[in-house]
C-alpha cells in the first residue's frame, strides 16, 4: 500500500490524506484537554507524524507540516473568531517545531529499528519505550518558548506548560506509532494480523479509558465549582437585593412630592435625599424631572432662575452641544439633581423628552404607574459620556407632574458589586427583550456559562451569566482526571508493546510451525517422490525381520507386490539359500546379524531369490534404524548387479588378455597418466629405454625424452586432451638410462570415460635407431658434398627453387654469389691433390663463417661454390657479404706447415622482389659476373647488371 508511493498521484493523495487525519486527531486530542484546554493527555498527531516519517522518511514532512499548521490556525480562529498576524506566527512556530521533531524521530527510529519492522523482537521494543520520552523533547521545547518569548505564557506556567506537551506528545508516540504501523508497515502480511490483535484492544482500551476520563472530568470539575456557586450565588443575591432597593428608594423620593402642600425646594430635595445617597454610595446621583407644558414655559423657567441664575430649558444636538429646547408641547427638564457639584450643574435644564430613549421610558412610567427603566444608554455627564441606566418612578405632585429617577453609571452601581471577583469570574447582565449587554467583566470570551439567573428590574426583564475564569480554573485545577488519563495511555501503550511482543513470538511460532509441516511435507513427499523412483530396490523390516515398507523397483526386482510382500520374513522369503542353492540358515545371514548387531553392513556377494525362483546377484546394504536410543529395524537397500557381475567375469578375462598381449608384444607399450607418468608398461619397452620396470613407472616421460623433441611431442599430448586429435604419431628421442640417444617410432592414443572426460594415453613405441642411422646415411649421400659436408647441387637447386617461388610475393629481394678458387689448378698440380683437399675444406669453413643461419653456402663441384643469401632488405648487402669473403681469405691457408695464399673470384645476381626471372637465368647471370670478375684481375667480386 505505501512504502513505495510509486506514483506522484498516490504520494498527493496520501499526503491530503495524512493532513486531514492530522487535524482531526488533533481537535480530538484537544478535546481531553484540562481547562483552560491546554493541557491534553495525549496528542496523537505527534505520534502519527513520527511514524509516518519512519515509514517514508522526509518527503512526508511538508504534509505534517501543513497539517499541524491548518490545526493550529483553526484553534486559533475558534479561540478569536478572527485571523490575526501573532495566530499565524503562534502556528509557524508550533508547525515547524512538529516537523522538526518528526523528522528526528523518523531518522531516530530508522537508524536504530531495522526498517521494515515488525517491532516484536524486546530489544526493539524496549529502544522504542526508552527513546519515545527523548524524542518528543523537540516540539515542546522548541514550542513552550516560543509561546514564551511571545509573552503568550508567563513565567509560571512554563514548567506546567512544556510537561504537559511533552507527556502528550510521548503518549501519543507509544500509542499511535503501533496503530500507524498496523494500519501502514511492512510486511503487510504481518501487521495486517495485528489490527485485530494489537489495534482493537488498544482503541477499545483506548475508549474505556476516556469514558473513565469524561466521568472522573465531570466529577473534578463539579468539586472545582463548588466555590464557584457560592460565589456566583451570593453575587446574584447581591445583585438582585441592589436592584429591588432602587425601586424602594425612588417610591419613597416620590412621596415628597405626592403628599407635600407646597413647593418642593432644591433645599427641601437635597435634605431629603441626603440619607439615601449616604446609604447608597453607587448611585451616581438621584434627579427631579418636572413635566412642564408650552404655556407653563415661560413662567417655569423665571421660577427657576430665581434659584440658578441662567437657568433654561435646553437640548443637545447632534455635535452634543447645548441648546434652547425647540417647542414642543410639554417638557421634562432635568430640575434638582443631587449631589449637587459645579459638575452636575451643567445639566441642569437638560429637557429629556428631547431624546426618544429617554422620552419613551417616562411615558411608560405614567403609563404603568411604576418604575421604569431605560435601555442602557449613554449617559450625559460631567466627565463625558458614561454608558449607563435611569430608573424613573412617576410623581403626581402639589404643582406639577413628573418623575424622579436615579442615575446608574454601570461601571460604579454594577462595577462595585462585581470587581471583587473579576479576577475570577466572567460576569455578563443582558437585558433579556432585547439581549443588549448592561454589564460585561469577561476575562475569557469562550468560557461557558456555568450559572444564570433572571431578574426583573424597571418592568424590564435582566439576565445574569456568570463563568469561571481562566484564573479560577487555575486555582481550583485538579490534576487527578489528567493524570488518569496519562497514566492510562502509558499503560496502554505498554500493553501494546507486550501485544507486539506476543504476536510477533506466537507468529514466529506459526511460521516456524508452518516451515516445519511444509519441510515435514515436502519431506515426506521427497522421500515418496526418491524412494518411487530410485533405481534401487528398498524395503524396511521390523525387529522380527518382517517387511514393513517396499519400493517399486523392489518389487519390480523381486517380482512381488507389495501386498505379497508387507508382514512377510525378509529372510525365510528372499534369502534363505545361498548361489549353490544351499541352505542359508538366519543366525548366519549377514543382514539379520548385521540389524541385530546395531551395525551398517554392506556386500556385494549375495543373491536374493525372485518370485520366479530365479536368483539375482545383488549389490546390498543394511542399516538399523535406531530411534531415542532403542533399535527398532532395519532399513535394507539392494541393486541387482547380476549383469555387472557377468561384465566383471568379461573384464577379468579381458584384462587378462591384454596383460597377455602387452607382455608378449615386440614392441613397447604403455599406458601413461594424463600428467605423463608411467602407470603400466612392458618388457619391450624397458629394454628400449634402458629402465628397470620398478624404474620407469617411477619416471614421466617428459624425463626420458630429448630435449629437441619435447615441446612438438607435448604440443600433441595437449591437441588430445582438447579433443582436437584422437591420436597421433611421430618420431623422437628417448635418452636410455645409459645416456645413449635411441631412436623411437612413437604412436599415442586417449582413453576417455562414458563422459568423454580424459582417463589415461595409451603408447606404442618401435625402436627405429638402425632404421634412422641407415636413412641418415642416404640422406647425406643425397644432398651433401662428402669431401666438405655442404649442401651438393641438388640441395642448392631444391632450396633455390623453394626460395625463388616465395620472390612474387616477398617485399625482400635475394643474391646468388658465385665462387671460383682463383688457380686451384695449378695448386693442386704443383702441391698435390690433397693439398687441393685442405684448401677446399678450409674455404668452405671461410665461407660458412661469412654467412648468417639463412643463408646457404655449396659446393658444386672442383672449386666451384655457390652462396644463397635470402631476405635482404637493401641491395648493397649482398655486395658487403661479398667484400666480406674477399677479406677471409687475406689471412693465408696452413698446409703441412705452408703458408698458401688463395684468391677468389666472386659473381653476384642480385634477383629483386616481384622480378621475372627464372632459377637458370639467375644462375647464369651470376656465373656470367663470377666471369667479369675474374676477368677483371680476379681476387674480387662483380655484380651483374643487365
Amino acid at each position: 500500500m505505501l512504502p513505495g508511493l510509486p506514483t506522484y498521484s498516490k504520494s498527493i493523495r496520501f499526503s491530503l490524506a495524512l493532513v486531514v487525519i492530522y487535524i482531526i486527531t488533533g481537535k480530538l486530542g484537544l478535546m481531553l484537554a484540562v481547562p483552560p484546554g491546554y493541557a491534553s493527555a495525549i496528542f496523537p498527531p505527534a505520534g502519527i507524524a513520527i511514524a509516518v516519517s519512519y515509514l517514508l522518511g522526509k518527503r512526508i514532512i511538508p504534509a505534517i507540516f501543513a497539517g499541524s499548521l491548518i490545526l493550529n490556525l483553526w484553534v486559533d480562529y475558534s479561540t478569536h473568531h478572527h485571523f490575526s498576524q501573532l495566530g499565524l506566527v503562534v502556528a509557524l512556530l508550533i508547525a515547524a517545531a512538529s516537523s522538526l521533531q518528526a523528522r528526528l524521530g523518523g531518522a531516530w527510529l530508522r537508524r536504530n529499528i531495522a526498517f521494515p519492522t515488525t517491532l516484536d523482537a524486546p530489544a526493539d521494543v524496549v529502544r522504542f519505550l526508552v527513546s519515545a520520552p527523548l524524542l518528543c523533547l523537540v516540539s515542546a521545547s522548541v514550542s513552550v518558548a516560543g509561546l514564551f518569548a511571545l509573552g503568550l505564557i508567563d513565567q509560571h506556567s512554563v514548567l506546567a506548560s512544556w510537561v504537559s506537551w511533552w507527556v502528550g506528545d510521548f503518549l501519543g508516540l507509544i500509542v499511535m506509532l503501533p496503530l500507524t504501523l498496523v494500519m501502514l508497515g511492512q510486511p503487510r502480511a504481518l501487521w495486517r494480523k495485528r489490527l485485530q490483535t494489537v489495534a482493537v484492544p488498544m482503541l477499545l482500551l483506548f475508549a474505556l479509558l476516556v469514558a473513565a476520563f469524561v466521568t472522573a472530568s465531570k466529577w473534578e470539575r463539579k468539586e472545582s465549582l463548588t466555590e464557584f456557586d457560592g460565589l456566583a450565588s451570593q453575587l446574584s443575591e447581591q445583585l438582585r437585593v441592589r436592584l429591588e432597593s432602587q425601586e424602594a428608594v425612588l417610591a419613597q423620593i416620590s412621596a415628597l412630592f405626592t403628599y407635600q402642600q407646597a413647593d418642593i425646594s432644591q433645599a427641601d430635595f437635597r435634605n431629603f435625599v441626603k440619607v439615601t445617597l449616604d446609604k447608597y454610595p453607587m448611585i451616581y446621583a438621584i434627579e427631579w424631572v418636572p413635566k412642564i407644558r408650552q404655556v407653563e414655559r415661560a413662567s417655569f423657567v423665571a421660577r427657576m432662575q430665581s434659584e440658578f441664575p441662567g437657568f433654561d430649558i435646553r437640548e443637545p444636538d447632534s455635535a452634543n452641544q447645548w441648546h434652547t429646547a425647540k417647542v414642543r408641547p410639554y417638557y421634562f427638564p432635568l430640575t434638582y439633581i443631587e449631589p449637587t457639584t459645579a459638575q452636575t450643574q451643567r445639566v441642569v435644564g437638560f429637557d429629556l423628552a428631547s431624546l426618544d430613549n429617554r422620552k419613551i421610558t417616562i411615558l411608560q412610567a405614567f403609563k404603568q404607574n411604576t418604575a421604569v427603566v431605560t435601555a442602557p444608554i449613554q449617559l450625559y455627564l460631567s466627565s463625558g459620556h458614561e454608558a449607563g441606566l435611569l430608573l424613573m418612578y412617576p410623581v403626581h405632585g402639589y404643582r406639577y407632574d413628573g418623575v424622579v429617577q436615579t442615575v446608574l453609571v454601570n461601571k460604579d452601581f454594577f462595577g462595585a458589586l462585581f470587581s471583587r471577583t473579576e479576577a475570577l469570574l466572567n460576569v455578563r447582565l443582558v437585558e433579556t427583550e432585547s439581549q443588549a449587554i448592561v454589564y460585561a467583566s469577561v476575562a475569557d470570551a469562550q468560557s461557558d456559562v456555568v450559572f444564570s439567573r433572571d431578574f426583573k428590574f424597571g418592568s424590564k426583564h435582566y439576565r445574569l451569566d456568570i463563568s469561571p475564569s481562566a484564573q479560577y480554573y487555575a486555582k481550583h485545577r485538579g490534576w487527578q482526571s489528567w493524570s488518569m488519563l496519562a497514566v492510562g495511555i502509558f499503560c496502554i501503550g505498554l500493553v501494546g508493546a507486550i501485544l507486539l511482543i506476543g504476536t510477533g513470538y506466537t507468529a514466529r511460532v506459526l511460521a516456524l510451525v508452518g516451515e516445519k509441516t511444509l519441510a515435514l511435507k515436502e519431506s515426506a513427499a521427497r522421500f515418496q517422490e526418491i524412494t518411487d523412483t530410485l533405481g534401487e530396490g528398498i524395503y524396511v523390516t521390523d525387529m522380527s525381520g518382517l517387511i514393513t515398507f517396499i519400493n517399486p523397483e523392489g518389487q519390480r526386482l523381486l517380482g512381488w507386490s507389495q501386498e505379497a510382500l508387507l508382514g512377510r520374513n525378509a529372510h525365510s522369503l528372499l534369502h534363505y539359500k545361498k548361489v549353490d542353492h544351499a541352505h542359508y540358515a538366519e543366525q548366519d545371514c549377514v543382514l539379520c546379524n548385521a540389524m541385530k548387531g546395531g551395525q551398517a553392513a554392506k556386500t556385494s556377494d549375495e543373491v536374493f531369490w525372485c518370485r520366479d525362483g530365479q536368483p539375482i546377484h545383488i549389490d546390498v546394504t543394511s542399516i538399523p534404524i535406531i530411534r531415542e536410543g532403542v533399535l527398532r529395524g532395519a532399513v535394507v537397500v539392494f541393486d541387482d548387479i547380476s549383469s555387472r557381475k557377468k561384465t566383471e567375469t568379461a573384464l577379468r578375462a579381458s584384462e587378462k588378455s591384454f596383460r597377455e598381449i602387452m607382455e608378449f608384444a615386440p614392441i613397447g607399450m604403455a599406458i601413461v597418466s594424463l600428467e605423463g607418468r608411467f602407470t603400466k608398461v612392458n618388457q619391450a619397452l624397458c629394454n628400449i629405454v634402458g629402465y628397470s620396470n620398478d624404474a620407469l613407472v617411477a619416471t614421466t616421460f617428459q624425463e626420458i625424452t630429448h630435449a629437441d623433441d619435447l615441446a612438438k611431442d607435448l604440443e600433441y599430448v595437449q591437441q588430445l586432451l582438447d579433443g582436437k586429435i584422437n591420436a597421433y604419431q611421430m618420431e623422437k628421442r628417448y635418452i636410455r638410462r645409459d645416456k645413449a640417444v635411441v631412436w623411437v617410432q612413437l604412436s599415442v592414443s586417449i582413453f576417455r570415460d562414458e563422459e568423454n572426460a580424459p582417463q589415461y594415453f595409451i603408447a606404442q613405441i618401435e625402436d627405429i635407431t638402425a632404421r634412422k642411422h641407415q636413412y641418415d646415411e642416404v640422406t647425406q649421400e643425397a644432398y651433401f658434398d662428402a669431401l666438405t659436408g655442404l649442401p651438393n647441387r641438388r640441395m642448392l637447386l631444391s632450396r633455390l627453387h623453394q626460395l625463388h617461388a616465395r620472390l612474387p610475393q616477398a617485399n625482400q629481394s635475394a643474391a646468388l654469389l658465385f665462387l671460383d678458387i682463383d688457380h686451384f689448378k695449378q695448386i693442386n698440380d704443383t702441391l698435390g691433390h690433397d693439398v687441393g683437399d685442405v684448401i677446399l675444406k678450409e674455404v668452405s669453413t671461410r665461407l660458412q663463417g661469412c654467412l648468417r643461419q639463412s643463408d646457404t653456402v655449396s659446393r658444386l663441384g672442383g672449386d666451384e661454390f655457390v652462396m644463397l643469401l635470402p631476405e635482404l632488405t637493401q641491395r648493397d648487402d649482398a655486395e658487403h657479404v661479398a667484400q666480406k669473403i674477399l677479406n677471409s681469405f687475406v689471412l693465408p691457408v696452413q698446409v703441412n706447415e705452408r703458408s698458401i695464399h688463395i684468391g677468389v673470384s666472386i659473381g653476384l645476381a642480385v634477383c629483386a622482389a616481384g622480378t621475372q626471372v627464372t632459377v637458370t637465368e639467375w644462375m647464369k647471370q651470376a656465373d656470367i659476373a663470377m666471369y667479369e670478375a675474374k676477368g677483371a684481375g680476379r681476387n674480387g667480386y662483380h655484380v651483374y647488371s643487365a
